[in-house]
């Protein structure tokens, strides 16, 4: 009888999680492949920074090792720093830096986080750091949208 008190104690102790996780699982969904986009700074001639961040349902390890060949492929910037136990790069072009970083939040799903500088005369419509997303995105074959 004890051993069937402490079964019926444990599946009610677990219950209430299911719909936790189930409404987690939701969330996470709707926010997969969704590029979140944010600038700071810009003004009086300072330089503007951005930061980039998708959810994609992708091992981290396979997109880190898409954003690395793409920076390598890239002649226009040049690689100063690779850590791949951290799922980390860093890329310069000229006065600009961007790092990259490849978190995984399950085996399937990783977050990508880029940040970087902008020049304050470049033009603020377009985003190198959003191109940078949807190139990984592309070559993942997600189809990413910008929020």
């Amino acid at each position: 009888m004890k051993a069937l008190t402490a079964v019926a104690a444990l599946v009610l102790a677990a219950a209430p999680f299911a719909p936790a996780e189930a409404q987690w699982v939701f969330v996470a969904r709707k926010a997969m492949q969704r590029i979140h986009h944010m600038t700071e700074g810009g003004n009086n001639g300072q330089p503007r920074y951005e930061f980039a961040t998708v959810i994609l349902e992708a091992p981290a390890d396979r997109g880190y090792t898409v954003a690395l060949e793409h920076a390598r492929q890239n002649r226009a910037v040049q690689v100063t720093m690779v850590d791949p136990g951290n799922r980390r790069l860093q890329v310069v072009q000229g006065d600009r830096v961007a790092t990259l970083n490849v978190v995984s939040l399950n085996n399937d799903v990783s977050q990508l986080m880029i940040s970087g500088s902008q020049g304050a005369n470049e033009d603020s419509t377009s985003s190198r750091i959003v191109e940078a997303v949807m190139r990984v995105c592309a070559e993942l074959k997600k189809e990413c949208s910008v929020e």
